[in-house]
């Protein structure tokens, strides 16, 4: 992944449509949470799809999850049902037959969150940033 690509999924939307990425500004408007440390302090390897990753625990991270799905939903965007799952994806069409070793935890400072479109299929690019919100202090 090019570092500018990086990044850790809150809640994957789907393509959307002008008015509805304006129901997605809306929903995380005004959303209260303060700024945290993520840790990642384990790989994983997901072999159905061939995507290397990189994880940790946050309680932080999963309450702002978790709340910016409930303005969503609240705002009828279809949402994963699964729980949560904090992940930065470091490798597509990896081929993993043993996973490697992580030499030391990485720690990820979280002081915002966006809302971002993909490139578009079969291109290459970074994301594009189409909302952007700090968190406090």
């Amino acid at each position: 992944m090019a570092r500018d690509n990086l990044h850790l999924t809150l809640a994957f939307l789907g393509d959307l449509s002008a008015e509805r990425v304006a129901d997605a500004r809306a929903a995380a408007d005004g959303l209260a949470a303060g700024s945290f440390e993520l840790r990642l302090d384990r790989l994983g390897y997901w072999k159905h799809n061939r995507i290397l990753w990189a994880g940790g625990e946050s309680a932080p991270l999963t309450a702002l999850a978790t709340a910016l799905a409930e303005r969503l939903r609240a705002r009828s965007f279809r949402l994963d049902e699964r729980p949560f799952a904090a992940h930065v994806t470091l490798l597509r069409d990896a081929r993993c037959p043993a996973l490697p070793a992580l030499a030391e935890a990485l720690a990820w400072p979280v002081a915002e969150f966006v809302l971002a479109r993909s490139p578009e299929p079969g291109k290459v690019g970074a994301y594009e940033i189409v909302g952007r919100w700090p968190l406090g202090e």
